[in-house]
């Protein structure tokens, strides 16, 4: 009391405390917390002055005493001196830990007390590296991390990935933005992103991202200041996802991308493999759930097929349906490419009558599919799915439809016709419009493609096995007539998909494209599904005759057909029975190809349908990989045949009644050293074991189906391994189709026509005549 009133009288007008008397304790021996906390200071440096310096300050919490460097154990706490007793070996190995991780204490700054601070030695990138690096670590060990807000390379650090859509402009249109979730806070990374694509275009290219090591972490300034680190399969991720379809102006206003819907389901390639990159979608839940189930595409459920549907549906036609419903649920479309035999025109009639059953198919739908598949629509309609209301727009007659399209519920017509119909076809409003044989379409700039996408269709879908024939740009062009902008425009799709994949074999890019159509392609192989096949599958395939050719059957059936009456007036059916044979055989011959008959104005006719049909046919299977059986009952025609696949390069062995050593052949094909085996029917239909044969075809489908069905069973019998597949090749409106209708309306008509030797029974009636001898529609 007595020195404070010295010090009161000697300086009045201050207030000074009062001396108190203070009590000195110890604290316990324990453990401290280390500290460090990242900022940025001026510092005077000998010789340079006063330099901005970035550094790390270790400290130590001794139970809420920080202590660091060699600042005095002894602080003031109250009325108290505590006195810590601090831990130096911890606190030197927790420095050294420091040291070991690339940091260096900073000795320029060697004032009383500031020895605590470290510095990188090195660029920037090393403060991100330690970071990156050694803080989560430290933070497991319990170590406290800080930084001050002017510390210039702090890195964020992401709680969670999140994508938010917002549906605009009566969901047409959606603006997308995409970011992370740091300390709480939603960070939009689109407009960084594009900022960086801006300022280092040569850096963010794909080529140059391609060639990064994928953990590698890139650095995106944030606009707060912070540092964002984005390994290298991330970001690219992203810009592979979102940018590849722009240029400039990319963002709105709110740094969101707008996006239709079918780029939209392009989000679903955004998620990574594992919680800590997958995204967490906001907004627009229809458009969330769907690129869910775009991402789990593979576990779509199954739906049941339409009770009116007159066939037993395999396993993968069912999973095939169900796809199909999917994509027509959320707007979608899609390939479904399936190898040729698999069914894919019995799961899209199972798809079009589901969707009347269920009253959605409020109009009609048009198929267009090559000439020669038209038959094989009409058959397979009327016997799977007869609660379809079918027109088929084929020949000079259908012009008297076109006005009547709208009574119909499935409309079918061939891409020769769209362009001559094309008047009626724009004016329709169309519920599915289905592309069969798609690749019909693979060039864009002709008449046939371009007029396919002005149809006004609220649904498309592609059927082929062959999706891709030559190159990338025939698959662009099936999905720009599907989903314009999945695939981006011509020019870009080639620089950024197409090039680097054919020409650079870029696995990246195949990976990239892969997973872009995965939930718009279905196709499955014969390998993939030959447990859920029956062990023979027919399929008949027509084609029409047309110009000479046709004009030339014509010529003949009249003929015939009055030579046949005549000789049935005057001798009756029963005694007539060669003369109806060598007429039928002629206008066989006509239909399979004229150089077979030994006329002056056959020979005049160049072309054969049914032969070309063939040479379209059988290159494509040879590339599948399948071994073919083909069948002919006319040695010249196998003649005629072996000349056009020698000229297409087609390796075959022959075998034919003029064959002396019939075990060679047999051997080569069995041994693989052929794909393709021409047969004459009497020669071969019989004693042959050819199981290393997956497909057979009857050129000329013989009246008795017995005689096929034996002929086929040259492949299709005891140690054959894979399914069989057999084609019969008809020309429409002839004959030889007047047989299969036949064969179809009267079965025990069918099993009467022949004897047990195959021969043409007698018993046939005028109205069987007229209807094998009925002139071309």
């Amino acid at each position: 009391e007595l020195f404070h009133a010295a010090l009161t009288r000697r300086y009045p007008g201050v207030a000074l405390p009062l001396l108190r008397e203070l009590k000195v304790e110890e604290s316990p021996p324990l453990q401290p917390v280390p500290c460090l906390r990242f900022c940025s200071m001026a510092i005077e440096y000998p010789w340079i002055g006063e330099v901005e310096t970035d550094l790390v300050r270790l400290s130590f919490d001794y139970d809420g005493v920080r202590l660091g460097g060699e600042q005095p154990s002894q602080v003031l706490v109250g009325d108290r001196v505590l006195k810590i007793r601090r831990d130096p070996d911890f606190e030197k190995e927790c420095a050294d830990q420091l040291m070991v991780a690339g940091l260096e204490w900073n000795d320029l700054w060697e004032d009383e007390g500031n020895n605590d601070s470290f510095v990188v030695d090195g660029e920037p990138e090393v403060w991100f590296d330690f970071q990156a690096d050694n803080l989560p670590r430290l933070r497991k060990q319990g170590w406290r991390i800080e930084f001050d807000d002017d510390f210039h390379y702090r890195l964020a650090e992401v709680e969670h990935w999140y994508g938010k859509i917002e549906a605009r402009d009566g969901n047409t249109w959606f603006h997308a933005s995409l970011g992370v979730r740091v300390e709480g806070e939603l960070i939009n990374l689109l407009p960084p992103l594009v900022t960086l694509l801006r300022q280092f275009p040569k850096i963010f290219r794909q080529e140059r991202l391609r060639q990064l090591d994928p953990d590698q972490q890139l650095i995106v300034p944030l606009e707060d200041g912070r540092m964002l680190p984005m390994a290298v399969s991330r970001i690219r991720n992203i810009l592979d996802t979102l940018f590849e379809l722009y240029q400039a102006d990319v963002l709105d206003e709110q740094g969101q991308m707008r996006l239709s819907r079918i780029q939209l389901a392009r989000l679903a390639e955004l998620d990574g493999g594992d919680a800590s990159t997958r995204m967490h979608w906001t907004g627009a839940n229809d458009q969330r759930v769907l690129a869910e189930r775009l991402q789990g595409i593979e576990c779509i459920p199954e739906v049941a097929p339409p009770k009116d549907l007159n066939a037993r549906l395999r396993s993968y036609q069912r999973q095939g349906l169900a796809w199909l419903q999917f994509l027509r649920e959320y707007g979608l479309a899609g390939v479904l490419a399936d190898d040729m035999g698999l069914g894919k025109t019995v799961q899209a009639l199972a798809h079009l009558l589901l969707e009347k059953v269920h009253g959605r198919m409020d109009r009609p739908s048009l198929v267009v599919a090559p000439t020669s598949l038209m038959v094989n629509w009409q058959c397979e309609a009327a016997r799977f799915a007869p609660g379809l209301r079918v027109l088929t727009l084929h020949g000079p007659q259908r012009r008297q439809y076109l006005d009547a399209i709208g009574n119909y519920d499935l409309v079918l017509t061939t891409y020769s016709l769209l362009t001559r119909d094309q008047e009626a076809l724009l004016q329709q409003a169309w519920y599915f419009l289905i592309l069969d044989e798609a690749q019909f379409i693979k060039n864009p700039r002709t008449r046939a493609s371009r007029l396919v996408r002005q149809l006004d269709a609220r649904h498309r879908l592609c059927l082929t096995g062959t999706p891709l024939e030559n190159h990338l740009g025939e698959l662009w062009s099936l999905f720009d007539f599907l989903l314009p902008g999945l695939l981006g425009d011509a020019k870009r799709f080639r620089r950024v998909l197409r090039t680097p994949i054919e020409k650079h074999a870029d696995e990246e890019a195949s990976r990239r494209l892969a997973r872009r159509i995965r939930p718009f392609m279905l196709r499955r192989t014969k390998q993939e599904v030959v447990s859920e096949l029956p062990p023979k599958t027919e399929i008949v395939r027509g084609v029409e005759l047309e110009g000479a050719q046709r004009d030339l059957y014509e010529s003949i059936r009249l003929a015939m057909h009055e030579r046949v009456h005549r000789a049935v007036a005057d001798q009756g059916l029963a005694s007539s029975h060669i003369i109806v044979l060598d007429a039928l055989l002629k206008l066989r011959q006509v239909c399979c190809d004229p150089r077979l008959l030994k006329l002056e104005s056959a020979g005049r006719v160049k072309r054969s349908a049914k032969l070309e049909m063939l040479m379209e046919l059988l290159p494509e299977m040879i590339e599948e990989g399948r071994r073919v059986l083909l069948f002919s009952q006319f040695t010249g025609m196998l003649e005629l045949i072996e000349d056009a696949v020698r000229e297409a390069g087609v390796d075959y062995v022959k075998l034919t009644g003029r064959t002396r050593d019939r075990a060679a052949p047999v051997e080569r094909f069995q041994g693989g050293e052929a794909p393709l085996f021409l047969i004459s029917l009497k020669a071969g239909g019989v004693g042959l074991n050819l199981t290393a044969a997956d497909t057979v075809i009857h050129y000329d489908p013989w009246w008795n189906p017995a005689v096929e069905r034996q002929a086929t069973d040259r492949s299709h019998r005891i140690g054959q391994d894979n399914p069989v597949f057999v084609y019969k090749l008809i020309t429409l409106g002839t004959v030889e189709e007047k047989i299969q209708a036949m064969q179809a309306r009267k079965q025990a008509l069918a099993d009467n026509l022949f004897d047990r030797n195959g021969e043409m029974q007698a018993n046939w009636t005028d109205a069987d005549l007229d209807l094998l001898f009925e002139p071309l529609g």
